[in-house]
């Protein structure tokens, strides 16, 4: 059981290098299995710039990792070894973290291997890397095992690795085994950051778990951690997600009593929750006073107004909001003219979002396959047939696929009309 002592025999506890040889077996495959990654030493190319001292190397082997030249980082690492330098832990580290950073596990093992096949000791930050890595891409149980191996060479987790593994446990659903191992690191006497209390207050409103939730955020009181943004966030989201909205609007109220200012994320989680309840008029006050502060408004502040303002019925709101975003130096993105469409095909006015459409691509913002499906169902909806085939047709050569509402009724139209009928079997492949 992962973090309870054990009595391991000789013949358990073998090396690092044989033991995590086995493990790579578990890692995702080198997607550039036909040529290694780890050559062998080269001669220098008298073409590229003179690297002198370990530094130096480590410098370009760390700048290649950054752009993702990792072939090209292996090179330098390797001409730095035919020289007779010796890599330190945190060029190795930095190859390590490169790899990982791709879910190339298989490499990044090979490194991990010949780094202590060298004499270079891991430390906390090599294996907290493998552990997050690993974590990320739902392989907790190589992950824990990760942690195991750690463990018994003696090398001691701090709570940056421990926060890896409950990230990891909780984002791929493993909620029982993160509350057990969150229990088992104050048995170990590490002190639980804001990092440890997020990720499982947020695993556990992802579970729908909302008094363990509460019970946590209360707890980070009492010890004296002081909530995150990210806290608040996550708490007043799944609040709005529950229907309890003025439960949320009155968590916001109060982050101010506890030391912490609404960031404009906050304030989105506000607005989006507000608007999908129906609070219109109150996201309009909150969307007034968050003008009035120096924090700069984005283009998703309004769509989600613009949206909620179709919802609760203000049509002419909603224009008028769309029309004064260009004026306050905003761009406009297919979500904000996908909401618009929408919103016109639901009030049977399907010709203006047709020509608003046209008007889309003119000011150079692509629709995308939600675009046409809104719009081809609203034209359909007010048996506009011809023109909604023309752009079922430019769907087509745009490569989009009608959805399921759009083929439902045009299946439906088809029995009935046969202009619908034949333009369907011309066009197979939309449906």
């Amino acid at each position: 059981m992962l973090l309870k002592s054990k009595a391991y025999s000789n013949h358990a506890v073998q090396g690092t290098t044989k033991a995590l040889s086995s493990l790579s077996s578990l890692f995702t495959k080198d997607p550039l299995q036909s040529s290694s990654l780890i050559p062998k030493p080269r001669v220098q190319n008298p073409r590229k710039p003179l690297l002198l001292c370990p530094n130096e190397f480590e410098y370009f082997v760390r700048r290649q990792c950054k752009s993702g030249r990792l072939k090209e980082a292996v090179n330098v690492f390797d001409e730095m070894v035919s020289r007779g330098l010796t890599p330190d832990l945190i060029m190795y580290n930095t190859l390590i973290h490169g790899f990982c950073q791709v879910g190339m596990w298989g490499e990044a093992v090979k490194i991990f291997n010949r780094m202590v096949e060298n004499g270079i000791s891991p430390d906390v930050v090599t294996f907290t890397t493998l552990i997050d890595s690993l974590g990320k891409e739902g392989k907790t149980g190589e992950a824990q095992r990760i942690l195991d191996l750690m463990i018994r060479r003696g090398a001691k987790p701090d709570i940056r690795t421990y926060n890896s593994l409950l990230s990891g446990l909780c984002s791929n659903g493993h909620l029982d085994e993160a509350t057990k191992l969150f229990g088992l690191i104050v048995d170990q006497g590490l002190k639980l950051d804001a990092f440890s209390y997020n990720i499982m207050i947020s695993g556990y409103c992802k579970s729908w778990k909302m008094d363990e939730a509460f019970e946590l955020f209360q707890k980070m009181h009492d010890n004296g951690i002081k909530p995150t943004i990210v806290t608040y966030n996550t708490l007043i989201g799944m609040l709005f997600q529950e229907g309890q909205v003025s439960t949320a609007e009155k968590m916001f109220n109060e982050m101010h009593v506890y030391g912490q200012s609404p960031a404009l994320s906050t304030y989105t989680v506000m607005l989006d929750g507000l608007c999908k309840h129906g609070h219109i008029e109150e996201a309009l006050d909150l969307f007034h006073s968050l003008e009035s502060t120096n924090k700069k408004l984005s283009i998703e502040h309004f769509s989600i107004l613009i949206d909620g303002m179709w919802r609760a019925g203000k049509s002419e709101e909603a224009r008028k909001m769309f029309t004064e975003i260009s004026e306050k130096g905003l761009s406009l993105d297919v979500v904000t003219y996908n909401i618009m469409l929408s919103g016109l095909c639901k009030q049977s006015m399907s010709l203006e979002a047709n020509k608003l459409l046209m008007e889309m691509e003119e000011k150079g913002c692509i629709p995308d396959s939600i675009s046409f499906n809104t719009l081809i169902h609203g034209l359909l909806r007010e048996k506009e047939v011809e023109k909604a085939m023309n752009r079922l047709e430019e769907m087509r050569r745009r490569n989009f696929s009608a959805d399921e509402g759009v083929t439902s009724l045009l299946l439906r139209l088809a029995m009935k009309d046969e202009q619908c009928r034949a333009a369907l079997e011309s066009l197979p492949e939309v449906i």
